[in-house]
């Protein structure tokens, strides 16, 4: 770990965070409640909806004749 200083505390892993608030961690997959990335839609979707609540209406074509 002598190189840490170099990278700017990040170790050797560039990809790593480094707009964390002091005293935070980054979450990673292995932290998280859930697997995968966090949905932008909040956690509290759940899938899948049932039809009813959707509101798409299947379009209709009356073919010309």
């Amino acid at each position: 770990m002598a190189n840490v200083e170099k990278h700017g505390g990040r170790a050797d892993n560039p990809a790593w965070p480094t707009n964390v608030p002091e005293g935070f961690h980054p979450v990673s997959e292995t932290l998280s409640r859930t697997v995968g990335a966090a949905s932008p839609y909040g956690d509290d979707l759940e899938l899948p909806i049932p039809p009813e609540k959707l509101g798409y209406v299947h379009p209709y074509t009356r073919i010309n004749r």
